[in-house]
């Protein structure tokens, strides 16, 4: 038996009851609705049932309980086995349906996520891009956009085995990730190729983040299963966009041509392109 403030807590550890059974009418006559709305309103208990109990002559308590979303309608006077059966029909339609809205959420994510590094996907990431050129357009701020690609990848795949490929495919995943901040993109939107985007920057804080990631890729070899270890670089070309520029896609192919040149020019550095006005 809970109290209204117990019943309305975060439920630490993540135990909340499948079903509720609360009494229509509590300390003063509609009090049970009012808590049964306050239980579906609030994130840990949105998806719990709620069973009212209803009171003597209580038809039309019962319809306002049914407009407020209770899961089922118990009368005082029922038989306890009745109750009973009841009561585990709702909580099995609850699991029910938490393993499906579970496999719901599974399958979006895994549809916006590379599965071997756990960064997003190009699925999610090219959206995600439009978003920030949107919000840069409207505060008139700049925003910026690598592309990003390991050196001399396929030699590693060619000579060490899929396997170390992508040994080093997740560990330079991990430490791109682990020197951008939370709002920034970073994406694997290739076999070698990442994209990262930042929003709110200037050219020369977007240079300086680059360059550090390249620091930070080719700082130390990447250690195998096996015990061996291989060194990896990456090449970078940025391209910076704001109010006044091309779409996301021209942007891209601006920071992908900088990247070509950096592979051109020697590889394990940073390109930069200005990216052009819209016509």
């Amino acid at each position: 038996v809970l109290d209204r403030e117990t019943a309305l807590g975060n439920f630490a550890g993540g135990k909340v009851p499948d079903v509720f059974v609360v009494a229509a009418d509590l300390a003063r006559p509609g009090d049970g609705l009012r808590l049964m709305s306050d239980l579906r309103s609030r994130p840990a208990t949105r998806y719990s049932s709620v069973c009212v109990m209803l009171p003597e002559k209580g038809r039309e308590v019962a319809a306002v309980a049914l407009d407020l979303g209770a899961a089922d309608l118990l009368e005082q006077s029922a038989d306890p086995a009745e109750m009973a059966i009841r009561l585990q029909t709702q909580i099995t339609r609850k699991r029910q349906s938490d393993r499906l809205r579970a496999s719901v959420a599974d399958g979006l994510r895994l549809a916006m996520t590379d599965p071997l590094t756990g960064l997003h996907n190009r699925r999610y990431a090219l959206p995600h891009l439009s978003r920030i050129a949107e919000r840069a357009e409207a505060a008139g701020r700049q925003f910026a956009v690598m592309v990003l690609d390991l050196d001399r990848f396929k030699t590693i795949n060619d000579t060490l085995g899929h396997a170390a490929g992508d040994a080093v495919l997740v560990e330079v995943a991990e430490r791109l990730k682990s020197n951008l901040r939370a709002v920034d993109l970073i994406a694997r939107i290739g076999g070698e190729e990442f994209l990262v985007a930042l929003p709110d920057t200037t050219l020369e804080a977007a240079r300086a983040t680059a360059e550090r990631l390249c620091r930070v890729v080719g700082a130390r070899p990447v250690r195998l299963k096996d015990g061996a270890s291989v060194q990896v670089t990456t090449s970078i070309g940025l391209a910076l966009g704001g109010r006044g520029t091309r779409g996301v896609e021209d942007l891209i192919g601006l920071a992908d041509t900088a990247l070509r040149e950096s592979k051109a020019e020697g590889r394990n550095q940073v390109t930069i392109r200005r990216s052009a006005a819209r016509a």
